[in-house]
């Protein structure tokens, strides 16, 4: 089984990360990384046969991380782009009616695809300790101790910077022990390859949630999973305030999960999503 690598265009002409591999004539997952990551952080998923036997799985750089192309203006980033982005993903890999499994600020890409593509586009999303959206709910979404590393992120002291960055990646992981120190390498390579006006411009446009709760009224899927101990989020105010909107979910709440539940807890993880997308 040979993973594909794709440098995608994006109509705006951002060139788009990605890379495919598993089964395809099983459906199609998208899998979408947080802030500061990239492509890396699905390593594991992209090695484990429960899925790869079922599913064809896709992972690609959002703009401004990884491999990705990093525009400079902030005009660049907005809900239509970042939507065309991942539209740009599925067509080049000659992928149809796929699955969304969004991490952390990766879920915002979910409330971008429900607002500026047609209904249906979707089969269903997979939150794991999701950012739905950017907006009003990061006030109450955000834990203490991510807002005190915001500014860090954004700061011009090279050190500072660089041990935000390394005390935010620990910070996805509630046993760093469990982090294996490769992976934990990676990560944090991936998050310093970022300059503090690309972390600006990740997470600083505007987003309606109302589309993706209107298609969650509708009847559009969501598999919700967080950790009881995240570090970073308060994952029950996303539960209150978006998941109830969907008629048509369910939410697993892992006891001892971390922000970064998909890898810590990978096979609780991977046994809900195959249940979910083969349901």
């Amino acid at each position: 089984m040979s993973k594909v690598s794709k440098l995608i265009t994006s109509p705006d002409g951002c060139k788009i990360f990605a890379e495919g591999i598993g089964n395809l004539e099983g459906p199609t997952i998208i899998l979408v990384h947080g802030l500061g990551s990239s492509t890396v952080v699905f390593n594991n998923f992209f090695k484990d046969d429960r899925l790869l036997s079922k599913f064809y799985l896709v992972r690609y750089d959002m703009r401004s991380h990884g491999r990705s192309g990093r525009p400079v203006n902030q005009s660049d980033y907005s809900s239509p782009k970042f939507a065309a982005d991942f539209v740009a993903v599925v067509e080049g890999f000659n992928r149809q009616k796929p699955y969304l499994l969004s991490w952390s600020l990766g879920a915002t890409v979910a409330t971008d695809v429900c607002t500026h593509c047609p209904a249906g586009y979707l089969l269903g999303i997979i939150y794991v300790s999701p950012l739905p959206y950017i907006g009003a709910i990061m006030n109450d979404l955000g834990k203490e101790s991510l807002k005190n590393l915001r500014p860090r992120l954004l700061s011009q002291d090279v050190a500072d910077a660089l041990k935000a960055r390394i005390d935010f990646v620990d910070s996805t992981i509630n046993d760093c022990n469990a982090l294996n120190w490769d992976d934990r390498l990676l990560w944090v390579g991936a998050f310093s390859h970022l300059n503090a006006n690309n972390v600006l411009n990740a997470m600083s446009w505007q987003q309606d949630p109302e589309p993706l709760l209107a298609a969650g009224r509708e009847g559009l899927k969501l598999l919700h999973l967080y950790g009881d101990a995240d570090k970073q989020l308060d994952n029950a105010v996303v539960e209150a305030q978006i998941s109830q909107h969907f008629i048509n979910k369910k939410v697993v709440v892992i006891k001892g999960g971390g922000h970064a539940l998909f890898y810590e807890f990978q096979g609780q993880v991977v046994e809900e999503v195959l249940a979910f997308v083969t349901k």
